[in-house]
């Protein structure tokens, strides 16, 4: 184990570069675990706009099963960790539990010591805008490598408290950057956190407020009230901060108007600190004629071949024409068409026309 002046030298370099460039974490995690002995390391924000975790190699596979198996309903680890958050310095897990708990705890004899990963050390620091933030080195070899950890843990604690905090500082300026560019290219889009709250907008956003959209309290509001239910249950799904979407914003005559795409931040450790989770552009129309399919499979997610039935439904054609055209049967039709309306928002083939034909 490492811990001369040399090394601790070395590790304060990895810790500040990765400050100044965030997507350099968990690499610098990786870094210090070999020279603590650990396998591994996790850095975890909590803020308003959710939990964000960045992991070295090691630690992202064990993490990732960890949640998946439903361990952090019952994590006391993370529980008495947070209890002594004003504790200056790393905790092990032997300082948190008692031998006896390490050995009969559920956490600990079902998934921790089986994979080798129950002896760990962690500490709380406040970040930047009172972010929580949790680092902890996971599966030293047992729970005294990890107790002589500790006092070169607590030596970098204090730059890892200070990398945390340039790194809040340069996403702000990486958010700042992004308007610029949006606003050079007058389009307009609107940051959003996890929840949907408008955080920050370009210029070209501005005049739509009121108009397609509302910055609210808890997220941003949709005028078309279908559409803001719409927004609201993708808003809870999973899938959203990985795929994104795209809706469709209608008058009052359920015509298309304008298309919001919802695009997620890639939450990787250049995002770690920052609250955006997606970029909210909205796009009109100013075209003359009908939408091609790639335009089509690009504003509604559909595929081809839904986008293909799609255009042809808008340019009035029946089921019927789309069978002998596209040489597919009757029940092929259908179930594009099902699928169709759940992406578009729409129930019948007539509202679908009149959806397309907003977009000429």
């Amino acid at each position: 184990m490492g811990g001369g002046v040399q090394e601790l030298d070395g590790l304060i370099g990895a810790i500040y570069e990765a400050g100044a460039l965030p997507e350099l974490w968990g690499e610098m995690l990786d870094t210090v675990s070999s020279q603590v002995g650990a396998l591994g390391g996790n850095l975890i924000v909590s803020s308003s706009a959710g939990l964000t975790i960045t992991s070295s190699p090691f630690a992202a596979e064990i993490t990732r099963d960890f949640a998946e198996a439903g361990w952090n309903a019952q994590n006391t680890r993370v529980d008495r960790l947070l209890a002594r958050a004003n504790h200056p310095g790393f905790l092990t897990d032997a300082d948190l539990h008692t031998s006896e708990e390490l050995a009969s705890l559920p956490i600990y004899k079902e998934f921790l010591t089986p994979r080798g990963a129950d002896a760990g050390a962690a500490t709380v620091i406040t970040g930047a805008n009172h972010d929580g933030i949790v680092i902890a080195f996971e599966a030293f070899t047992d729970h005294e490598t990890s107790q002589k950890a500790v006092p070169i843990l607590n030596r970098l604690r204090p730059h890892f408290a200070r990398a945390a905090v340039l790194s809040s500082r340069a996403q702000r300026e990486r958010a700042a950057i992004f308007l610029e560019a949006f606003n050079a290219i007058a389009t307009p889009v609107g940051l959003l956190d996890v929840r949907g709250k408008l955080l920050a907008t370009s210029d070209a956003f501005v005049p739509l407020l009121d108009d397609l959209v509302v910055d609210g309290i808890a997220r941003m509001r949709l005028i078309d009230t279908d559409a803001d239910k719409h927004l609201a249950e993708l808003l809870q799904t999973a899938s959203l901060q990985k795929t994104g979407a795209s809706i469709v914003l209608r008058n009052e005559r359920k015509l298309g108007t304008a298309v919001l795409h919802l695009i997620p931040t890639r939450r990787q450790a250049r995002d770690l600190f920052s609250k955006v989770a997606y970029f909210a552009v909205v796009a009109r129309p100013d075209n003359s004629s009908l939408p091609n399919a790639d335009i089509l499979s690009a504003l509604f997610d559909l595929t081809p071949a839904e986008a293909t039935v799609t255009r042809g439904i808008a340019m009035g054609q029946s089921t019927a024409d789309l069978v002998r055209e596209l040489e597919v049967t009757q029940e092929t039709i259908k179930s594009h068409l099902k699928k169709i309306f759940a992406k578009t928002a729409t129930h019948r083939q007539s509202d679908l026309a009149l959806l397309v034909a907003g977009f000429r």
